[in-house]
C-alpha cells in the first residue's frame, strides 16, 4: 500500500511522490487538505516508462551509458501547482512549515512508535 505525499517542495525539497506506509511515521499534526485537487495524481501517474532494451554485443557491454532523465514539464508544473494549492493551509498552522521543513533522525535508544509527535 503506497500513500501520496508532498513535501511540498519550497519548503523542504521533497516532490509529490508516492511511498510505502512501511516509511511513514504517523503524527498528531492534523492539516486539512479538502480543498488540494488531487484527483489526477493516481497510480498510473506515478508509472514509470517503459524500458527499451535491446542486445548489446561485447563492445556494448562495457560501454556505461551515461544519459541524465529529464523529468517532463507536465511533472514539475503540476509540483509547482500542487505547492501553490498547499501554501495557504501550511501557513494556517502555526510553526509547520518549520516543522515540515526540520530533518528527522534517531538516535540510539530512540523508538518511534513510543514518541509523541
Amino acid at each position: 500500500m503506497h500513500r501520496f505525499e508532498t513535501g511540498p517542495f519550497k519548503v523542504n525539497g521533497v516532490p509529490a511522490r508516492r511511498v510505502n506506509q512501511t516509511y511513514v511515521i504517523a503524527t498528531s499534526t492534523k492539516v486539512d487538505v479538502s480543498k488540494v485537487d488531487v484527483s489526477k495524481f493516481d497510480d498510473a501517474y506515478f508509472k514509470r516508462p517503459a524500458k527499451v532494451r535491446s542486445q548489446k554485443g561485447e563492445d556494448g557491454f562495457f560501454q556505461a551509458e551515461e544519459t541524465k532523465k529529464e523529468l517532463p514539464a507536465s511533472y514539475i508544473e503540476d509540483n509547482k501547482a500542487l505547492d501553490a494549492a498547499m501554501k495557504p493551509v501550511i501557513d494556517a498552522v502555526p510553526d509547520l512549515a518549520g516543522y515540515l521543513a526540520a530533518r528527522f533522525s534517531l538516535k540510539s535508544g530512540q523508538y518511534p512508535h513510543l514518541m509523541k509527535f
